[in-house]
């Protein structure tokens, strides 16, 4: 007869549990508000990514401040955000779903931005990145994100995705960037953004 200790069921259903909800963040770990901190050191600026969208699809996040290098900032699905830490400049960021989009930042030391990952209006744009600007009434959706996304930040196992989709990201960064570059009036993130 194979019995098991109600410790051991307890143990094994927690693995359950934790397990599945690294499937859902996608190799990501929710991190507990009293852990964030969005105000960033005095010598570097802080940017807070949210997935306002509502779709199942994994976004990814990059810094493209070194054209040569695709930097990984991490991964969002619907109701999560994220801290990043960036030196001050300029920088341009880019997401990946389904196509890629991008977003132009100037960022000033000590100051602390908010990007919101929307729906794009079509299959080109399936994703966007969109200032959040102080003094502007963000969208139902993005406001509700703001208050009660759950924060989360990269483990192993996200890093490692990142690394082993190095040549897919590439190419959807080739085939989309050009286009993005010849659209006019492109959305900025400004260095008056942050707070």
């Amino acid at each position: 007869m194979n019995t098991r200790s109600p410790l051991g069921l307890a143990a094994m259903v927690g693995l359950v549990l934790v397990l599945g909800g690294c499937n859902q963040l996608r190799g990501m770990q929710q991190v507990s508000t009293a852990r964030v901190d969005i105000k960033p050191p005095a010598d570097q600026a802080a940017v807070v990514f949210l997935r306002a969208a509502p779709t199942g699809t994994t976004t990814s996040l990059f810094d493209l401040r070194n054209p040569e290098e695709n930097k990984f900032i991490g991964l969002l699905v619907a109701d999560t955000r994220l801290v990043y830490v960036a030196p001050p400049g300029p920088t341009r960021f880019m997401v990946i779903g389904l196509s890629a989009n991008f977003l132009d930042a100037e960022l000033d030391a000590g100051k602390t931005y908010q990007i919101a990952v929307i729906i794009g209006p079509n299959s080109e744009e399936h994703f966007r990145l969109q200032p959040v600007r102080p003094g502007h009434t963000p969208s139902k959706v993005v406001q509700n994100c703001l208050e009660s996304c759950i924060w989360v930040e990269n483990t192993d196992r996200s890093m490692a995705w990142a690394r082993g989709q190095a040549s897919s990201i590439q190419r959807k960064k080739a085939q989309y960037l050009p286009l993005w570059e010849k659209r006019p009036n492109r959305p900025v993130l400004l260095a008056s953004d942050g707070s």
